[in-house]
């Protein structure tokens, strides 16, 4: 089989302005652009017609979004891949398939626009000095705050690509139970900060955070209630940054994965 065309991969995705128009007046309000969908369109001949049913069964309509992944010099990072689905298959009978060229069209949907790396990047980051589970309050005389719970920076967040990018924390607590734990972002000195608040992890539950999908799930069960309501969900912007964990109460040895993967437009 032989890749004649790949048409969509590169170009910019349809945008979504949200520019408003002013009454009774020339222009518009600015608002604020975000991207569309990417639509992908792949042109292959195939020479051998033992091979057509193949291409046809990988190829055929429907279902989920599936990983496709490419390499090609120079683009997003040599060896990428798309979120996407087939939407539209065209295979064209004529003098040119009965002659042995078989040409197949296939357009693929992605409703995530950006162009990821192919291999998932992943960094541990861990609580440096947590509170060993001793209350804060009620405060007693004399103050005694005991060790400040500074966070220990995760090492190795670099998004490698050309725009943000959303990552995935996993947070399983394998020496005992711990209190609302909290991340904070820093990139250039600026800070995003996500909490939660009355959220109790227990020894051998998974806590994940999918900060693309605003979703947070303890066991596999929601708990965005319980999200702080000054949190933000925050992405990976392009570059170097660092991650702190932070939990209120909690043993020693508390640590969170992060998952993610460099981004293109």
């Amino acid at each position: 089989m032989v890749l004649e065309e790949v048409a969509g991969l590169l170009d910019a995705p349809e945008v979504r302005s949200s520019d408003a128009e002013l009454l009774q007046r020339d222009g518009l309000t600015p608002g604020t652009d975000y991207m569309g969908g990417r639509t992908v369109t792949l042109t292959m001949l195939a020479l051998d017609d033992r091979e057509l049913p193949a291409l046809l069964a990988a190829f055929a309509p429907g279902g989920v979004e599936r990983p496709l992944e490419f390499a090609f010099p120079g683009v997003a990072g040599g060896r990428s891949r798309i979120m996407a689905r087939v939407r539209k298959r065209a295979v064209i009978v004529d003098r040119d398939f009965h002659a042995g060229r078989r040409r197949v069209t296939v357009e693929l949907a992605a409703t995530d626009p950006r162009l990821y790396s192919a291999d998932e990047a992943r960094a541990t980051v861990a609580v440096a000095v947590p509170r060993g589970g001793r209350p804060i309050f009620p405060l007693m005389f004399p103050f005694d705050m005991g060790n400040s719970p500074t966070a220990r920076l995760a090492p190795g967040i670099a998004n490698s690509g050309s725009v943000d990018t959303w990552p995935v924390i996993r947070l399983t607590p394998t020496t005992g139970e711990i209190r609302d734990p909290s991340l904070t972002l820093v990139h250039d000195g600026v800070r995003s900060r996500f909490a939660t608040r009355g959220l109790r992890v227990g020894r051998g539950d998974a806590l994940v955070v999918d900060m693309a999908r605003r979703r947070i799930t303890l066991n596999g069960a929601s708990r965005f209630g319980q999200v702080d309501p000054g949190s933000a969900w925050f992405a990976l912007p392009p570059g170097a940054s660092t991650l702190q964990l932070d939990v209120l109460e909690g043993p020693d040895g508390v640590t969170a994965d992060v998952l993610w993967r460099s981004a293109w437009m």
